[in-house]
């Protein structure tokens, strides 16, 4: 397989960010609902983790089914996206409020959760684009 910058497609990296974050956030809702995310950041961590690769994997593999092409660029579309949200999030509305989390979190939690959802989303898109091309709806079109 080979991946082209022209099958980037940043309209749908945005969308499936949106949604991934969405889906994480309502992953971790339910989690604390159950009681599941608390008091407890040891425990809490795992969960935060478990949530957001959750989130990344799913929205990436409905990204990689959308584009059908270049899985590991726009995979890593989205890991950079969130970078930019990031840093935009904490530029207009952190520093104005003074409550930034880039005062809050290491640096290296931060680097391992950027790199642990650009990783979920590229098995998401490389999983999504490997069943668009293999899967039963590829094998009715070409019977067809």
């Amino acid at each position: 397989m080979h991946e082209y910058v022209r099958n980037i497609r940043p309209g749908w990296i945005a969308f499936g960010w949106f949604i991934a974050v969405a889906l994480t956030s309502l992953i971790l809702l339910a989690l604390a609902g159950l009681g599941f995310v608390g008091d407890n950041p040891n425990q809490e961590a795992v969960f935060v983790a478990a949530a957001l690769v959750a989130g990344f994997l799913v929205t990436g593999f409905f990204v990689g089914t959308r584009v059908a092409a270049a899985p590991h660029l726009n995979g890593l579309g989205m890991g950079i996206f969130s970078i930019v949200a990031w840093v935009a999030i904490n530029l207009f509305l952190g520093e104005p409020t003074g409550s930034a989390t880039w005062r809050d979190l290491d640096v290296w939690t931060v680097a391992g959760l950027l790199v642990l959802q650009a990783v979920a989303a590229i098995i998401g898109a490389r999983l999504g684009v490997r069943w668009i091309r293999s899967g039963p709806q590829a094998a009715s079109s070409s019977e067809a």
